[in-house]
């Protein structure tokens, strides 16, 4: 995918109203699989129970379930296959979560210690094993193969996502076109495989469940993009972690490279970067210089622009509730503070 430049679209940061309020929709099903899930961990160890009871309590937006079941709905009526596969899709979300915070040395998610901060890396490792395990004795059921088929997938290419984030750490040269192959691996292919699977359970065609699909992978590379904008404009009491957190860490996002191509920023900000170790005010300055360049307003552009192409892939289905929650959600991921 190529630059975009802020001609393409308003700027972030200037000129920009979001949207009153997000849309405020009751999901009465989701009750639904917040009670399975809980069924899920009751059967553990206690000490895995416990540990993955008390993630589930700290809440989450619950998006990648909300997806599955939305995108269902586009086509008619929930059926039970459709429930188990949401709740299989927030159970592999979980389980990387839960795996995620021990490869990051993370001591809190949501505010709460994390299971690796609390019971030690072996027992994290465990519990988000039980988790996967989880998910798949739910998608073994003969209604689900398809969609095991779409998470199964989503799973192997996260992998690969994180293998090729930790050998991109504080490389100057990554571009673009592969940050968009990363965050497609990391974040788009599991929104993707929740929307297909969603489509698959409610009986639909190859073409409807393509198009479910296409809208989750865009939504993905939005939902990536606004977060790794966030990194840099968030308030670290809304996100939960400091200022240019994921720079610290290496991670070189689309701001970033964006950055990096300016004649005038790139060298100075290479320069910065060589060191490997930011301080505050080594943030504080390239945060000014991202917003003095236009690089954070390009990035916007650039999920703009992914957020469109997500509803244009909705174009062919037929108007209803849940069409419309899934167009209003692009606009909400956009304009979201955390």
């Amino acid at each position: 995918m190529a630059p975009l430049t802020s001609a393409d679209s308003p700027s972030m940061l200037t000129g920009v109203e979001a949207p009153a309020s997000d849309p405020v929709i009751s999901f009465p099903e989701l009750l639904i699989v917040e009670e399975k899930l809980r069924e899920s961990f009751q059967r553990a160890d206690s000490t895995i129970k416990d540990s993955c009871l008390q993630l589930l309590s700290s809440g989450g937006k619950r998006l990648r379930p909300l997806l599955t079941l939305q995108s269902a709905q586009c086509f008619g009526n929930l059926n039970l296959a459709t429930i188990d596969a949401a709740v299989a899709a927030e159970l592999i979300h979980m389980a990387s979560l839960i795996h995620d915070d021990v490869i990051d040395f993370s001591e809190l998610r949501r505010g709460v210690q994390t299971i690796n901060a609390q019971q030690g890396n072996q027992i994290a490792v465990l519990a988000g094993d039980y988790v996967f395990a989880e998910a798949f004795r739910i998608l073994a059921n003969k209604h689900l193969h398809t969609c095991m088929s779409y998470l199964v997938d989503a799973i192997q290419s996260m992998c690969d996502g994180e293998v090729q984030q930790a050998s991109d750490h504080f490389n100057l040269t990554v571009d673009s076109n592969q940050y968009f192959t990363r965050i497609a691996q990391k974040t788009g292919i599991l929104l993707s495989s929740c929307c297909a699977c969603g489509a698959a359970s409610a009986g639909v065609s190859q073409t409807d469940i393509d198009s479910m699909g296409l809208y989750g992978m865009n939504l993905g590379y939005a939902y990536q993009i606004i977060d790794d904008i966030l990194d840099f404009t968030g308030n670290p009491y809304v996100t939960g972690k400091p200022v240019a957190a994921d720079l610290s860490n290496g991670n070189i996002t689309l701001p970033m490279i964006y950055l990096l191509e300016k004649p005038l920023y790139g060298p100075w900000a290479a320069e910065i970067l060589q060191k490997k170790e930011l301080s505050p005010r080594d943030s504080e300055r390239i945060l000014q210089a991202l917003i003095s360049s236009e690089a954070l307003d390009e990035a916007f552009s650039a999920a703009l622009h992914c957020a469109q192409t997500a509803v244009a892939s909705l174009n062919s289905l037929p108007a209803s509730s849940a069409k419309t929650f899934l167009i209003k959600l692009t606009q909400t991921i956009l304009y979201r503070k955390a």
